[in-house]
């Protein structure tokens, strides 16, 4: 008598944010294929691994039916998953071409702009994948270009990105990472050879690359982002408590799936010889952490028997269903971000007085001021802006710092008010029709 212990679930609903994060292995996904053409019917190609472009470098499909095959699974689990970001592992090393491909399949199912590539940074690596990201525009902007760590000890070197969060959403950083296998031992020595305590092989080389991240790139991409909130994704092909993973959460990088998902149930993502466990991870950094609404991991792949993944001709019947399940071998961990507002409105904590508004009849320009008092009991920390609403059709503000929802403001010089001070500015205004100027002041705080 059978029993159904483990059943299928669709994808996660998580707690409500304003940003979600997907990290997804999407198992050799190559536009090229093993038998040397590619997904736009061509033959003769081949992939590149360090110096050499040959079709034995390639993995993943051999052939234009099983790539088929593998893309619309991958469509099928991206497209149900739905995050705004998705840091993407074992995608072919060829410049953005697999990414955008992808994109377009992901664009083609669920509208036109869905999605797109975040540009590749610098350096992809040697190896023929690398990682890569997907984003949503109408979620999310970039901010700045991509960086990754092309250092010897990074053959798949980690890619890190900033986003910032629409209708006034707070920043964030993505890195996404493969480290090295525990597989394919040979060559192995020292500190890498397999050590009997479940680490496998290649450990001190994923500790060398962890700490790298520790060390100068996660420095880096904070200091590129002048922000602290980072999210650390991806493959590290280390389990919850081995060495690469102590050493980050040693250096304050919190492990969320230990935070979330512990708490309901043994965590995995992976199963290996029978066994399962978690090389898919999500560590925030300790201001992002507080910004962390949910995790999960959806057991869309590591539990289905590869039997019905895209391969051809592995079983005398053919039981693949073109759906989202078996689309990889590693499950995709989910996030949920509840970033802070980048920006708040503090005029509740201020009274703002306006002057009179006058005619210089020399330069043809109406001026005069607002004064700013903080009347709250603690001070109130800046950028300060103050934001003009509702000035007549054909009336600017000359000189201004920029705008904020069709208004213009002026950035205010003190970065901070201290409680009871106050400040005065100059407004200075182009008025050719000589209507009458009003407008409704606020203050806020933060960055546009």
């Amino acid at each position: 008598m059978f029993s159904r212990t483990n059943e299928r679930l669709p994808a996660p609903v998580l707690a409500a944010g304003n940003v979600k994060v997907a990290s997804a292995n999407v198992l050799n996904f190559f536009t090229t294929f093993t038998n040397g053409g590619d997904a736009w019917g061509r033959t003769g190609q081949g992939c590149t691994i360090g110096g050499t472009t040959r079709a034995s470098n390639c993995r993943g499909a051999d052939n234009m039916a099983e790539f088929v095959r593998q893309r619309d699974k991958i469509v099928e689990s991206l497209s149900a998953v739905n995050a705004d970001v998705v840091g993407l592992m074992e995608i072919q090393n060829n410049g953005d071409i697999a990414a955008s491909y992808l994109v377009d399949q992901l664009n083609a199912k669920m509208g036109a702009g869905t999605y797109a590539v975040v540009p590749k940074p610098a350096a992809t690596g040697t190896d023929a994948i690398r990682v890569a990201m997907i984003y949503k525009p109408a979620a999310v902007s970039l901010v700045g270009a991509a960086l990754s760590d092309g250092d010897a000890v990074n053959n798949r070197p980690p890619m890190a990105q900033t986003f910032k969060a629409a209708n006034g959403g707070g920043k964030f950083s993505l890195v996404v990472n493969h480290l090295k296998s525990k597989g394919s031992c040979g060559g192995a020595s020292g500190g890498d050879s397999d050590k009997g305590d479940g680490q496998g092989c290649w450990n001190a080389t994923r500790v060398e690359q962890a700490a790298r991240l520790r060390d100068y790139f996660l420095p880096q991409v904070v200091a590129a982002a002048n922000d602290p909130d980072v999210l650390v994704v991806g493959d590290m092909n280390a389990y919850g408590m081995e060495d690469p993973i102590r050493l980050l959460n040693a250096a304050g990088y919190v492990n969320e799936i230990e935070r979330f998902v512990r708490p309901a149930g043994i965590p995995y993502s992976y199963v290996f010889g029978g066994e399962s466990g978690y090389l898919d991870h999500a560590l925030a950094s300790a201001s992002l952490s507080a910004q962390v609404a949910g995790v999960a991991e959806w057991h869309n792949n590591a539990d289905e028997p590869d039997a019905i993944d895209y391969n051809l001709n592995d079983t005398a019947e053919d039981p693949y269903v073109k759906n989202a399940y078996r689309a990889s071998d590693h499950d995709p961990v989910v996030v949920s971000l509840a970033l802070a507002p980048a920006f708040s409105d503090v005029t509740a904590s201020a009274k703002i007085a306006r002057s009179g508004i006058a005619l210089n009849r020399v330069s043809g320009k109406y001026s005069g001021t607002v004064t700013i008092t903080n009347t709250g009991a603690t001070a109130l920390t800046g950028p300060l802006h103050l934001v003009l609403q509702g000035l007549p059709s054909g009336v600017t503000l000359d000189g201004k710092s920029g705008e904020q929802g069709g208004a213009p403001y002026l950035t205010l010089l003190n970065a901070t008010l201290a409680a009871g001070a106050s400040v005065t500015v100059t407004t200075t205004f182009t008025n050719p029709s000589k209507v009458s100027i009003g407008y409704t002041a606020k203050l806020f705080s933060g960055t546009f």
